[in-house]
C-alpha cells in the first residue's frame, strides 16, 4: 500500500500547493501551513521555498471594553505568544498592546503588530525571501491623536527589527525608539526621525532579504510614515522589484525605473495631493490603477517632456477603477493629448469611468481578447462602437442606483452593444436594478450567454423574454417574494407548464442559478416552488438544462 511518501513529486507538490493556498497574503494561514513541512523529508524541501518566500508584518486591530475580561484574556494570550520560546516551527510575535486610541466612552481599539520575520531569521533563510508583505485584519485603523500612526509605524519597524545591531545605519533608527518610549519626541522632530529611520530600515532590509522582487502593501490607513517607509522599500529593491502592490496611496520616489517590473497595482487619493511618480513602463505586463474622484492622468508613464506617446510594449492586462461611484461627472481617465500604444493588449477590465473616445480607440486594439466594463451604459456604448471581432468575452455590468439617470436609455443602448457581438463566445450581462421588479421589455440579445439579474421577475414574464436571449446558457436570477399570493401564481404556473405550452422551447439554458434577496432564505422558497412536478416541467420546457443551483 503506498503512502503519503511514495507520492510522486509532481503530486505533492500540487497537494502544497493547494494546502498552503492564501499563506502568501494572510498569516494566519502561513501560520496552519508549518505542520505540512513535518510530513516527511520531500514535503520538507518542496514546502520550505514555498513558505518562507513570504517575510509577513501584520497590523491586528482589536475592539475591546476597557477594564474588561476580554481585554485581559487578550494580554494574556499575547504574553504568551510572545513568551513561548524559538523552536523550529514556533509561532513569532511581535505585540504591542499599550498603543491605544480612545473609541469612544468604553471600548478602545489596540493596535497589535504580528510578524513571522523572527522565526525566517532564526532558521537562518532569509536568502528565500522574495516577498514583503504588510497586511491589516480589519477593524480600520482609528487615531484619536497625533501620535497614533507613528506609534503603529514604530510597532511595525519593531516587528521588522527585533534584534537590532549597534551600528552607524541603524543609530537613527535606536534613537528614535529611546526618544518615542520616554515621550521626548513631538512634532517635526518625530516627523524628521521617522523618516531617517524609514531609509535606515529599507537599507537594513535589503542586505536581510537580498533576494525580494515583490512588495506588497495592504495596509489601508494612509498615513506618511506607511508611504515614506514603501518610498524607500522601493527605491533599495527598484533594480529588482518585478511587482509593486501599494493599496495604501504611496509617496513613491518621483522616479521609480523599476526595469524588471512587470506586475504594478496602485491606489490613488486626491485628497492626499500626492505627486505621481514616473514609472517606466517598459517592462509591465499587469497594470491596476484604482483611484477617486482625481482625475487620472497617463503622464506617470511619460519619459521625457518630449515625448508624444506613452508605449506599454508588454502589457498584457490593464485594469482602472474609480472608486467614487456615486460621482456626478464621473472618473476621468485622459492621456492630456498623448498617445498610448499597446501593441499586445488582451485584457482591459474598467469600473466607473469616463474614457476619451482617443483613449479608447487606443484600449480596444485589434488584440484584445476580453472586455470587462462596469458603469454608465452611454460609456460603455461609445466604447463598444469600436470594432469588437477579435474579442472572446464581454462582460457587461451596469448598476440602476448608480446611473439612475440611465434607466430609460439602458435597454436601447444595450441592444445596440449586444447586436454587434456575433461571433463572441462569452457575452456576459448583469443588472443590478433599484428596484423589486424591473421591466426588460423591448430587449434584443441575441448573441447573449450569460444573465445576471439581482431582481426578481415573474417567471411566466421570464418566459416571455427568452426568445429574446435565444443563446443563453446560463441564467442567474432572484427568486423572492412579496406575499403568500405570489407564491401561489407561481406555484400554480410552474406546475402547469406542459398545460401553457404545447411543445418544448427551443432555449440552450444549461444552468439556472437561483438567489435570495431582502433576507428570504432561496434554499426554503426553492424547497417549496422547485419540487417534484415544478422542475419535471422546467426540465422538459428546457430541454437542455443540466443543473438548477440555490444560494441564499
Amino acid at each position: 500500500m503506498k503512502t503519503y511518501i511514495d507520492l510522486p513529486l509532481l503530486v505533492s507538490a500540487k497537494i502544497l500547493a493547494f494546502a498552503s493556498d492564501g499563506a502568501d497574503g494572510d498569516l494566519d494561514i502561513w501560520k496552519k501551513s508549518l505542520p505540512l513541512l513535518s510530513v516527511c523529508h520531500d514535503w520538507r524541501v518542496q514546502g520550505i521555498p514555498r513558505l518562507y518566500r513570504h517575510a509577513i508584518v501584520e497590523i491586528v486591530n482589536t475592539e475591546y471594553k476597557e477594564n474588561s475580561d476580554e481585554e485581559e484574556r487578550n494580554h494574556s494570550e499575547d504574553e504568551a505568544v510572545a513568551d513561548s520560546g524559538g523552536s523550529d516551527w514556533d509561532w513569532d510575535n511581535s505585540s504591542v498592546s499599550n498603543f491605544n486610541d480612545l473609541v469612544s466612552t468604553d471600548y478602545k481599539i489596540t493596535t497589535r503588530v504580528f510578524s513571522n520575520i523572527r522565526l525566517i531569521e532564526t532558521l537562518g533563510l532569509g536568502s528565500m525571501v522574495k516577498q514583503l508583505l504588510f497586511g491589516k485584519k480589519q477593524p480600520e485603523d482609528i487615531y484619536k491623536d497625533q501620535g497614533g500612526p507613528r506609534k503603529t509605524f514604530m510597532s511595525v519597524l519593531e516587528a521588522m527589527f527585533h534584534d537590532l545591531p549597534d551600528d552607524k545605519i541603524t543609530k537613527p533608527f535606536i534613537k528614535l525608539y529611546e526618544l518615542e518610549y520616554m515621550d521626548a519626541i513631538s512634532g517635526n522632530d518625530a516627523q524628521n526621525l521617522c523618516h531617517v529611520a524609514s531609509k535606515a530600515a529599507a537599507s537594513t532590509l535589503i542586505n536581510k532579504y537580498p533576494n525580494v522582487s515583490s512588495i506588497n502593501v495592504m495596509v489601508l490607513n494612509p498615513n506618511e510614515y506607511f508611504q515614506k517607509l514603501i518610498a524607500d522599500l522601493a527605491i533599495v529593491y527598484d533594480k529588482q522589484l518585478t511587482k509593486l502592490v501599494c493599496k495604501i496611496p504611496p509617496m513613491l520616489p518621483y522616479t521609480l525605473t523599476a526595469p524588471n517590473l512587470v506586475e504594478l497595482d496602485l491606489r490613488l487619493e486626491s485628497s492626499l495631493h500626492q505627486s505621481l511618480p514616473t514609472i517606466f513602463p517598459q517592462s509591465l505586463q499587469r497594470i491596476h490603477i484604482s483611484f477617486d474622484d482625481v482625475q487620472f492622468s497617463w503622464d506617470m508613464f511619460r519619459i521625457g517632456n518630449e515625448s508624444k506617446a506613452i508605449v506599454f510594449n508588454s502589457l498584457v492586462d490593464l485594469s482602472i477603477t474609480g472608486m467614487d461611484q456615486f460621482s456626478v461627472t464621473g472618473n476621468v481617465v485622459h492621456a492630456n493629448d498623448l498617445d498610448l500604444v499597446l501593441p499586445k493588449l488582451e485584457r482591459l477590465h474598467l469600473e466607473n469611468i469616463i474614457l476619451t473616445r482617443k483613449d479608447a480607440q487606443a484600449m480596444m486594439s485589434h488584440g484584445l481578447k476580453r472586455l470587462s466594463y462596469e458603469g454608465s451604459i452611454i460609456t460603455a456604448s461609445q466604447l463598444c462602437k469600436q470594432p469588437l471581432r477579435n474579442l472572446d468575452t464581454l462582460n457587461l455590468v451596469w448598476v440602476e442606483e448608480e446611473y439612475p439617470e440611465e434607466t430609460d436609455d439602458f435597454i436601447p443602448l444595450a441592444n445596440e452593444i449586444f447586436n454587434k457581438t456575433d461571433g463572441i463566445e462569452h457575452v456576459r450581462c448583469e443588472i443590478r436594478a433599484a428596484d423589486y421588479y424591473w421591466s426588460m421589455v423591448g430587449i434584443d440579445w441575441p448573441y447573449l450567454t450569460h444573465l445576471s439579474l439581482n431582481f426578481a421577475i415573474p417567471f411566466k414574464k421570464l418566459f416571455d423574454m427568452l426568445p429574446k436571449v435565444p443563446n443563453l446558457v446560463f441564467l442567474n436570477m432572484v427568486i423572492c417574494y412579496r406575499n403568500a399570493n405570489e407564491i401561489n401564481e407561481v406555484t400554480e404556473f410552474l406546475t402547469s407548464i406542459q398545460e401553457r405550452y404545447p411543445e418544448p422551447s427551443s432555449s440552450k439554458i444549461e444552468t439556472l442559478y437561483l438567489t435570495g434577496k431582502f433576507n428570504q432564505p432561496c434554499s426554503y422558497l426553492c424547497r417549496q416552488l422547485l419540487s417534484g412536478r415544478a422542475v419535471e416541467n422546467l426540465k422538459w420546457y428546457w430541454p437542455q438544462l443540466k443543473d438548477i443551483k440555490f444560494q441564499d
